[in-house]
């Protein structure tokens, strides 16, 4: 018996089986990206455990640099954001390369100061340096090792 009459002598089992096809590579979709997000959470908690990341303290808040690259802005995809008018929607990128955490101004019109200083080409970042964005003062530091 051919897969034609198969699906003759039983009219719903092709919509049936179409179905169970649907589900299950949803469910394989689903599983890779839970995979992925239990991934990056472990990934940031090691890397911050080895003391790689550095953090940004503003005011009372802290912010990790977790990631290889961090998008500083209004935007909704920025990985710190803020929604003050003096912030560009993709104001700064901090980026680490070559084992240097660097930070660059993506064209905002207010600028980024690091120590006082407006850059106009991406500035390797230290522990204690003032990094002005806006109104935002950060400070560098450096991220703490957590025991295991």
């Amino acid at each position: 018996m051919d897969l034609s009459q198969f699906f003759a002598q039983y009219p719903n089992m092709r919509e049936l089986l179409t179905a169970i096809a649907v589900i299950f590579v949803d469910i394989c979709g689903l599983m890779i990206l839970v995979s992925a997000v239990r991934e990056r959470a472990h990934g940031d908690a090691l890397w911050t455990r080895e003391g790689h990341a550095l953090m940004l303290k503003c005011g009372e808040d802290v912010f990790p640099l977790g990631a290889a690259e961090v998008v500083i802005g209004r935007h909704p995809a920025s990985d710190i954001r803020f929604l003050d008018a003096d912030i560009s929607r993709f104001h700064a990128l901090i980026s680490l390369s070559n084992g240097k955490w660097r930070i660059e101004d993506l064209g905002g019109a207010n600028g980024v100061t690091v120590n006082g200083t407006r850059i106009t080409a991406p500035r390797v970042l230290h522990t204690s340096d003032v990094i002005v964005i806006g109104k935002r003062k950060f400070t560098v530091i450096k991220g703490k090792k957590e025991e295991s």
